[in-house]
């Protein structure tokens, strides 16, 4: 059975890689319906429902993955990027500080806010007219939270300043102008 399973997974695998992902979610649903909890399965089906944009059902794959192995950093990083998605910075907030308690290199970090400020640009960015308050004050604390994970990111201290510029805080803004100009290397 595990030879099943082995190629049922890694038919799976190939399937996301080459970003055919609903046939990859089958090809992973073959492996659960064996072994439910066989985590690369859980993880890989939850990135192919992210990269589908079916954020809710990918955060209950890094749930259960979490379940299967709660020493393991990436599930809470995905679920946190799935939360953000779904509107709920403080839970992602949450599974990220657990991330990287679990993962404490710099370079996860570093990553880990790299991802979270492309979905407050995302956040902003998405449909085709201006982003209201409710949009701004998300992707304030996503940004937040990129800047949180990483100290030094200048670009998340140069996004916060422009969204409290559209919610109006000339005081914020100006702190978060100045943060990113002290940021800013020497002969930028």
């Amino acid at each position: 059975m595990s030879k099943l399973l082995f190629a049922a997974f890694n038919e799976g695998s190939s399937l996301s890689m080459s970003g055919h992902h609903e046939a990859a979610i089958s090809a992973f649903d073959k492996v659960l319906a064996v072994d439910p909890k066989h985590f690369p399965a859980l993880t890989a089906r939850g990135s192919s429902l992210a990269r589908l944009g079916r954020a809710e059902e990918a955060l209950r794959c890094f749930e259960r993955a979490i379940e299967v192995d709660p020493s393991a950093a990436d599930p809470h990083r995905e679920a946190a990027l799935c939360q953000l998605e779904l509107g709920e910075p403080e839970a992602a907030a949450q599974l990220m500080g657990r991330a990287t308690q679990l993962n404490p290199e710099p370079g996860y970090r570093e990553a880990a806010a790299i991802e979270v400020y492309e979905r407050g640009n995302a956040l902003l960015t998405r449909g085709s007219r201006r982003p209201d308050k409710a949009r701004y004050r998300l992707a304030r604390y996503t940004f937040e939270l990129a800047l949180e994970l990483s100290p030094a990111y200048v670009e998340a201290a140069k996004a916060l300043s422009d969204v409290w510029e559209n919610l109006g805080d000339t005081t914020q803004r100006d702190h978060y102008a100045q943060l990113a100009l002290r940021l800013r290397p020497a002969g930028s």
